[in-house]
């Protein structure tokens, strides 16, 4: 049956596989696994640009099976086949299904994707605290629902890092900005309500500053003496600012104006920029890094290569006079080609750089990006940067990294907390691979470095030390740890904790309610302290 230029065939199960050909004018489509009626099957496969195979088998899983599931899978596939009894529904529902999981699978990937905080340094005596911010940017100009955008931020705050004075910039978009409901600036309307949702407001501090189109949600906001004033006192005391900013020699005041209008809503950004231009003509590489930490997220314009210029400059300046803001700049510098790598992998600069037509694939093209972010956090490294040796331990940790690398993994960790005992992720990560070492020594030492964190509110290191507790078969002290962590509600190893808590937690509430049965009292006591 033909209709809207796509063709369907449905062909008797052969093999115990029910085959069904689409045949289209256009897309090509390859996924992995589909979901039909609450089963697994797989695959869909394209043998060319016009041709579709879909091919609905058990999955690997079940491949193993006794003749009784055997004959339960053969009664699956025959139920399936009259679900589906003619062509035109089977392509209903196969569009329905690969629209819906290809939907799924790039809002996971986006919600797993890496998300960089650039960083800005600004320490004009008139400013206390100095403002000191990092900074990570979320575009949701992709076409985005208003379940998948909440969904994306609400993620990504969770996820956000245990640091002071860390934000999200994001970019909802408004008055002609069309998503896929159709209706004009709708994201930008609902997210207030998003930052409301009980699983993130606690991590969110002070209400977001919001710009035209944009919103800054601080999750450890900073303020310095202008904002704590009175707003008749703040008027007065930005007014004598003004003033002396307009010296053409006083860079501090140029710098105060600039940090206090760069931490404002979007209309006051331009204002930033203009005195941190004053202040970069005097020769303040401080006002080039801030500068550059602005295009990086889109406070001016959103402009990476302008960005990359700026904290070229700081670094080749820095290097000599200014150790700490070479470092930061460096980090930013790989940053912006760590964040890149996922977005534009057929981009000119990376086609120039491959040899040969086998290189001609997104994995490896969008790998050369990040060949050269590690190159810049090597750099950065070397200036004693904690969290770009963090980052380096993690991409040889990861199997989507540049290549799997446990020695070096462990190294990059260590040297994390070496530059910054108060990193509390690197410590979290060295002290699991200790703990796992035959050496006594090192095992107690990572021992005490997941205690320690543990301590101090590391979600990672709480579900880190309960996997450790399970497995040794401790399962009182697993539990408490896997509470703390679950209880927090912050991200990826909160929602582990969760999950071995609660398997965790019915088996031994039921030993224990047979304790109690049997009249074993202390079972009471260490059920209080469970909890």
């Amino acid at each position: 049956m033909t209709n809207n230029n796509i063709t369907s065939t449905l062909t008797e199960p052969k093999n115990d596989n029910v085959s069904i050909v689409l045949s289209t004018s256009s897309d090509t489509i390859s996924i992995d696994t589909l979901s039909l009626d609450a089963q697994s099957f797989k695959s869909i496969s394209s043998k060319s640009p016009s041709t579709i195979n879909l091919t609905f088998s058990p999955t690997e899983e079940n491949s193993s099976l006794s003749p009784a599931k055997n004959k339960k899978k053969r009664n699956i596939l025959i139920s399936i086949k009259d679900k589906i009894p003619n062509p035109t529904d089977v392509l209903r529902n196969a569009k329905r299904d690969i629209k819906n999981f290809i939907s799924k699978d790039k809002q996971r990937k986006k919600e797993n994707d890496f998300l960089g905080y650039y960083e800005c340094l600004n320490t004009s005596e008139l400013l206390n605290p100095k403002i000191s911010l990092s900074t990570a940017r979320i575009n949701l100009h992709e076409g985005e629902s208003v379940d998948e955008a909440k969904r994306l931020v609400i993620t990504k705050i969770k996820n956000s890092p245990y640091v002071e004075n860390s934000s999200i910039f994001i970019i909802p978009g408004k008055g002609n900005h069309m998503n896929s409901s159709n209706n004009p600036g709708i994201l930008n309307k609902s997210f207030p309500d998003w930052i409301k949702d009980d699983s993130v407001k606690h991590l969110i501090n002070g209400d977001p500053v919001k710009g035209d189109g944009t919103y800054e949600v601080f999750i450890n906001k900073i303020k310095n003496n202008v904002e704590n004033l009175h707003p008749n006192v703040k008027d007065k005391v930005l007014k004598q600012w003004k003033e002396n900013a307009k010296k053409d020699d006083d860079i501090k005041h140029k710098m105060a104006l600039a940090g206090y209008y760069m931490k404002g809503p979007k209309e006051n950004h331009h204002e930033a920029e203009i005195w941190y231009k004053k202040a970069e003509k005097l020769g303040s590489i401080e006002a080039k890094l801030c500068l550059g930490y602005m295009h990086s997220i889109g406070k001016l314009s959103f402009n990476p290569k302008k960005a990359k210029e700026l904290f070229k400059e700081v670094i080749e300046k820095a290097n000599i006079t200014d150790k700490e803001l070479a470092r930061i700049a460096t980090r930013n510098m790989a940053l912006i080609y760590h964040n890149s790598h996922f977005i534009k992998p057929f981009e000119w600069d990376n086609l120039t750089k491959i040899s040969k037509l086998s290189d001609l694939k997104i994995n490896k093209l969008s790998k050369i990006k990040l060949k050269i972010a590690v190159r810049w956090y090597k750099k950065s490294c070397d200036l004693g940067d904690s969290q770009s040796a963090y980052n380096l331990g993690l991409l040889y940790e990861s199997e989507h990294g540049i290549r799997k690398d446990k020695s070096k993994a462990e190294l990059y960790f260590k040297k994390a907390v070496e530059f910054d005992d108060n990193n509390l992720y690197a410590k979290a990560k060295l002290g699991r691979i200790l703990i796992n070492k035959k050496d006594t020594n090192e095992k107690e030492q990572g021992f005490k470095m997941l205690e320690e964190t543990a301590r101090l509110g590391s979600v990672m290191s709480q579900t880190y030390l309960g996997e450790y507790y399970e497995k040794e078969d401790n399962y009182e002290e697993a539990i408490k740890f896997y509470f703390k962590a679950a209880k927090q509600n912050r991200g990826r190893y909160s929602h582990i904790a969760q999950y071995h808590f609660k398997e965790l937690s019915k088996d031994i509430l039921e030993s224990f309610e047979r304790d109690l049965g049997y009249g074993y009292i202390d079972c009471v006591e260490r059920l209080r302290d469970i909890n």
